[in-house]
């Protein structure tokens, strides 16, 4: 795993195969997006300024890459608008459920 510990990262066996499937659909959807622009993996590396190793992680959904670094290669793709949805309270539908039966208990 590229050197980085799975004792170090031990959230990374928290995380779901539903999640690791929409990790999946999300950098498919990234490899997409670049190559509708005409730009290769380097040079999204690179107007990112990021290692072209960590752009080929994002590609191929490695759960080591930061937030930080798959945020740089959707604003660079201008493709960020849609993250502000993302755990909005609106769109939590158990969070709702949860507030509901706590005001129904007082």
């Amino acid at each position: 795993m590229c050197g980085i510990s799975w004792q170090k990262k031990k959230f990374l066996t928290a995380i779901s195969i539903d999640a690791q499937e929409d990790y999946q659909v999300l950098a498919a959807n990234i490899q997409e997006a670049r190559k509708a622009r005409g730009y290769s993996q380097r040079e999204m590396a690179d107007r990112c300024l990021m290692s072209f190793a960590t752009y080929q992680s994002i590609e191929k959904a490695s759960l080591t890459v930061s937030f930080g670094a798959i945020l740089a290669v959707l604003d660079m793709l201008e493709l960020t608008a849609d993250l502000r949805h993302v755990a909005a309270p609106q769109n939590d539908s158990v969070g709702r459920q949860l507030r509901a039966a706590k005001r129904m208990r007082k």
